[in-house]
């Protein structure tokens, strides 16, 4: 997951599995309707339960004592990820992930381009705080002084993030 969602949308399968088991066509609800979310959140999570297994296999076949870590760029959001489908307390709950890096940005996602409160991080903190699943914020825009980046960075580890995530940064 390291570029934008959407990931899964009416898809086909999606809107037919839909179909047979509410007997209403997702197509025809708002798009923000809470069952339409959850189900279209399970097509994802089987998906990542599958690669999880995949990297657990591939490792044991080739005798390593660590499985391969699986990371996620995720919604800088609760909000956005259940949009997006992605559930991530599962997620993390059955270990699916080793390390999610919420992003923020400006295209046209509810956070903005910047972790500029710490308590917009809240959220990842808390779902993560005291699991196996390592949390990296996004430091954004990519144009900040060195002290901007430092104050961003400090608020951050004082909000309880231990990990940071620069995209693009090649300055």
């Amino acid at each position: 997951y390291n570029r934008r969602p959407p990931l899964v949308e009416y898809e086909p399968p999606l809107v037919e599995g839909f179909k047979a088991r509410f007997g209403q066509d997702p197509r025809s609800l708002d798009e923000l309707d809470a069952h339409w979310l959850a189900y279209r959140s399970t097509v994802l999570t089987e998906f990542m339960r599958a690669v999880r297994k995949g990297m657990n296999e591939v490792a044991s076949e080739q005798g390593r004592s660590k499985p391969f870590e699986v990371s996620a760029i995720v919604m800088g959001s609760k909000k956005e990820n259940d949009y997006y489908a992605m559930d991530l307390e599962t997620w993390i709950k059955e270990g699916l992930v080793d390390t999610i890096m919420p992003y923020s940005n400006s295209h046209g996602h509810t956070m903005g381009d910047d972790w500029v409160s710490a308590g917009d991080a809240a959220y990842f903190v808390g779902i993560t705080n005291n699991t196996l699943c390592k949390l990296a914020i996004n430091v954004m825009p990519r144009q900040l002084s060195a002290e901007e980046y430092r104050r961003r960075a400090h608020s951050l580890y004082q909000a309880g993030v231990q990990n940071l995530f620069f995209w693009d940064a090649n300055q």
